[in-house]
């Protein structure tokens, strides 16, 4: 057999897994920060697709609640200069009053990248441009080598009572921005306003920047007859981590992903001899073909969005609604991650709910209904290796 070298960038690629106990009510208005998996989705501001499996029977049952209480997805593809964000009506709509994600073109330790998150404007810069600017900022690391060109971050908070037109630390930043880094470039801008569907079509504010406004549909694809484990038989505990857990729960993500690609050795129809591929779905209670349906969206999407779907398809497949095995994944890919060590995403499973006896369990019937009802998420962070 051929002797493999160690990868040293694949040695720093991670997955970070976590078994959390789900809530049996979420409240929108009141999401916790802190505990998993909501606080995975919250971590991600930038993604570009996000994804949905579950059993074509659950949504089949979820469909039509789905369409009409997930919000339409559209952003807009706008060309301008940094100076262009000061001017009049788009300063004060969306920056001081409002609430956007923007994002620019470029690779992140390479080219000149900016983000507008939350107010706060990051330029990440080369040391040259940095120096030019005359702007404070902070040296990062990137995914370079050695003799790579040391690179440089500044973050501007722009909501500040300090930032506006006429004062000195404001005139020093336009400056910078007019007479530096003027170069017009793309970006991918979103509306987070609750009353917005991302942006609209005749927003006065964005009509001297080109925009070009793009719908983000939904692609469905069904998945027929595929080997699927009864994850209704999974026993997870919050907070446990044993080596057949762990391995298990590597087992589950590594299935989702070939179901998320199409692959037929997760079928039953699949005629490879087992010689040439050795897969196994995951031994979880009694293996069955089932459907399943993946839902995907691909664009400019932001962790709003993707937090709203979460808590939609869970309230909708609770199990008096969808049956007894309502589970489902949803994932998401990051866009503009960093160049180091940069976060590629995430994958979160809701289980269905943990099987419950009576000999086992509480005396009175509303505690049993709470049993019965209680639902494990299993979340996957994925860090990655360099980009470059």
């Amino acid at each position: 057999m051929f002797e493999l070298e160690d990868d040293d960038a694949s040695g720093r690629e991670k997955c970070y897994t976590t078994i959390a106990r789900l809530p049996l009510l979420i409240d929108p208005k009141q999401i916790t920060t802190k505990r998993s998996p909501f606080s995975t989705i919250l971590k991600q501001p930038f993604t570009h697709t996000a994804e949905v499996t579950l059993p074509s029977d659950v949504y089949a049952t979820i469909e039509s609640s789905l369409d009409s209480k997930l919000q339409k997805l559209s952003y807009a593809r706008l060309s301008m200069t940094l100076s262009s964000l000061f001017e009049g009506d788009f300063f004060n709509t969306y920056i001081k009053a409002g609430n956007i994600l923007m994002i620019s073109e470029g690779r992140s330790g390479l080219d000149n990248v900016y983000t507008l998150k939350d107010g706060i404007l990051r330029l990440e810069l080369g040391k040259e441009g940095f120096e030019r600017t005359g702007l404070e900022g902070k040296p990062v690391r990137t995914g370079g080598k050695k003799h790579a060109k040391e690179r440089y971050l500044i973050e501007i908070n722009l909501r500040l009572p300090s930032m506006l037109h006429g004062k000195k630390g404001f005139q020093r930043i336009e400056w910078a921005f007019k007479n530096v880094l003027s170069q017009p470039v793309s970006w991918l801008f979103f509306d987070l306003e609750t009353e917005s569907a991302g942006v609209s079509a005749d927003d006065l504010s964005l009509k001297g920047n080109d925009p070009e406004i793009i719908s983000c549909e939904p692609v469905r694809t069904i998945h027929e007859n595929v080997y699927t484990p009864s994850f209704s038989d999974l026993k997870v505990t919050e907070g446990a981590s044993t080596p057949d857990l762990r391995d298990l729960c590597g087992e589950i993500s590594e299935w989702l992903s070939m179901v998320s690609l199409g692959s037929q050795r997760v079928s039953r129809d699949d005629e490879l001899d087992s010689y040439l591929c050795r897969y196994e779905a995951p031994g979880i209670g009694e293996t069955q073909g089932s459907n399943l349906v993946t839902l995907r969206w691909h664009g400019f999407i932001p962790q709003k969005w993707i937090m709203q779907l979460f808590i939609t398809i869970f309230r909708e497949t609770a199990p008096r609604i969808a049956g007894p095995q309502p589970w489902f994944a949803v994932s998401a890919s990051a866009l503009g991650r960093n160049a180091r060590e940069g976060k590629d995403g995430y994958s979160i499973m809701a289980l269905p709910p943990s099987r419950f006896s009576s000999a086992e369990g509480s005396t009175s019937d509303g505690e049993n209904v709470m049993a019965k009802d209680t639902r494990h998420s299993i979340c996957w962070e994925f860090v990655g290796a360099s980009v470059l």
